[in-house]
């Protein structure tokens, strides 16, 4: 790979992607902030970050302890793209 192979985007591309990303924020925040939305992000963060301990006697303790990182990771991007959304 070379530096010819990098492709540019111009301004007016980055300005879609943005545009994009901002829509999608949104639709997390409008999704995540209903009644049902609260209550279902709240029993994803209870299960999936505050209570997502790897038992230390697991038998493959590496894979277990990945696995919960990105349950919990996935949690996190929700709760970024809220962020985001509030912040436009």
């Amino acid at each position: 790979m070379s530096w010819d192979d990098v492709e540019v985007k111009s301004p007016n591309q980055i300005s879609e992607q943005r545009e994009k990303q901002a829509a999608i924020a949104k639709h997390y925040h409008a999704c995540f902030t209903s009644d049902s939305g609260k209550a279902v992000l709240d029993h994803l963060v209870q299960n999936f970050i505050m209570s997502n301990d790897t038992d230390i006697h697991s038998p493959n303790i590496e894979y277990v302890s990945g696995y919960h990182a990105g349950e919990a990771g996935i949690v996190k991007m929700i709760l970024n793209q809220m962020k985001r959304a509030q912040e436009l």
